[in-house]
C-alpha cells in the first residue's frame, strides 16, 4: 500500500513539473521554436526523436530519481525489519534451548534419584548389618571385609552413574560417527530405573549391529530420551495396564530409520498437529518444548527428520539421520 501511494505521489509531482515547462515555453513561444527548427530541419529524421528525448528526459530523471529514493529508503526499512526479526528469533531459541535445559536437568535429577535409589539402599542395610554384627560382638574381619567390597562396588555404581548423565547432557560441537545401537543403550541406561519403577517394559530390537550415523551423539540420545519421557508421562496419566514401547532400528543405503511405539492410547487427532509446536503441550506442568527441540535437532543439526504417526492404541515416533559415509 505504502509503494502504491508513494508510485501515484511521484506520478503526480512529474505531472505538475511537466505542467509547468508546458507553461513557461508557452509563455516564450517555446513551442513555436521548436516547430520552426523542425521544419528547418527535416533532412534529419532523429531530430524529432532526439527533442522528444530532450524534453521528456528531466521528467524521466526527476521519476528515477524519485522511485530510487524510495527503494533505497524501503530496502534500509526492510534490512532494519529483517534484523529485528532475526535478533527476537535468536532471543526466542535462546529462551527455548534455556527452558529445554531447565527441564532436562529436572529430568536428569528424577533420574538419578531412581537410578540411586537401590543402591543407597543396599548400602543402608550393609551398614546396619555390620552396625548389627559389631554390637553383638559377631563381626569377623571376613565379613568386615566382605561387607567393604560390597558398599565399594555399590559406590563405584553410583559413580558410574553420575558419568553417564554427566556425559549425556554435555553438548557436542563436532559431528562425528556413532553407532546408534550403543546410543540406544546407553539412553535406556538413563531411564531404566524410572520406567522399572512404574512397569514400563521396553522392546529393543535391532535388525545390524552396525548402525553407524553421523551426527551428535549426545543431542540424539536426548531425543530418544525426550520422546521415551513422553510416552512416560501418557502412561502414568492415562493409567494404561501393561505399558508397552517398541523400539526398532531399520537401515538403508542412505539413511537410519529408529522406530518407538507405544500402547498409550494416542494422541486426539484435533492436537496431533500440533505436537511438535513450541509451547503446546497436553500436560498440566509441561513446558511444550521437548518434541520441538527434538525436532530441530534432528532436522536442522543432523539433517535428518523427525515424524508422528497414530496408530492403533498409541503413536509411532520415526527418527530418520543420514548413514555415516567415513569408513
Amino acid at each position: 500500500m505504502i509503494n502504491k501511494l508513494n508510485t501515484i505521489r511521484d506520478l503526480v509531482i512529474v505531472l505538475i513539473l511537466g505542467l509547468i515547462l508546458w507553461l513557461v515555453l508557452g509563455s516564450y513561444d517555446g513551442f513555436e521554436a521548436l516547430i520552426e527548427y523542425l521544419d528547418t530541419h527535416e533532412e534529419y529524421e532523429l531530430d524529432e526523436v532526439f527533442l522528444l528525448l530532450l524534453i521528456l528526459s528531466p521528467f524521466l530523471i526527476i521519476y528515477a530519481l524519485l522511485r530510487v529514493k524510495e527503494a533505497y529508503q524501503l530496502n534500509e526499512k526492510l534490512e532494519q525489519r529483517v534484523q529485528e526479526e532475526l535478533s527476537k528469533r535468536k532471543e526466542n531459541e535462546s529462551l527455548l534451548i534455556q527452558q529445554s535445559r531447565s527441564a532436562a536437568l529436572g529430568e536428569m535429577i528424577s533420574n538419578i534419584a531412581h537410578q540411586w535409589r537401590q543402591p543407597l539402599n543396599a548400602v543402608s542395610l550393609i551398614i546396619q548389618n555390620l552396625d548389627f554384627l559389631y554390637k553383638s560382638k559377631n563381626l569377623s574381619d571376613e565379613q568386615m571385609e566382605k561387607s567393604v567390597k560390597k558398599v565399594a562396588l555399590l559406590v563405584s555404581s553410583m559413580s558410574q552413574t553420575l558419568d553417564d548423565f554427566r556425559n549425556f547432557f554435555k553438548p557436542e560441537k563436532v559431528r562425528h560417527s556413532f553407532n546408534i545401537n550403543e546410543t540406544v543403550k546407553k539412553a535406556l541406561r538413563i531411564i531404566d530405573a524410572s520406567f522399572n519403577n512404574l512397569n514400563i517394559k521396553i522392546d529393543f530390537k535391532a535388525h545390524d549391529n552396525e548402525n553407524i550415523a553421523y551426527g551428535y551423539e549426545n543431542e540424539y540420545s536426548q531425543v530418544i530420551v525426550n520422546i521415551l519421557t513422553n510416552s512416560k508421562d501418557s502412561f502414568i496419566e492415562k493409567d494404561i495396564e501393561n505399558p508397552l514401547i517398541k523400539i526398532e532400528l531399520i537401515k538403508d543405503e542412505n539413511s537410519i530409520d529408529l522406530i518407538l511405539k507405544d500402547n498409550a492410547g494416542g494422541i486426539p487427532k484435533e492436537i496431533f498437529p500440533k505436537i511438535f509446536d513450541p509451547y503446546f503441550s497436553t500436560k498440566e506442568n509441561g513446558t511444550g518444548i521437548g518434541l520441538y527441540m527434538s525436532k530441530m535437532i534432528i532436522e536442522k543439526s543432523m539433517n535428518g527428520n523427525l515424524s508422528a504417526k497414530d496408530i492403533d492404541g498409541g503413536v509411532k515416533f520415526t527418527i530418520s539421520v543420514p548413514i555415516s559415509k567415513e569408513k
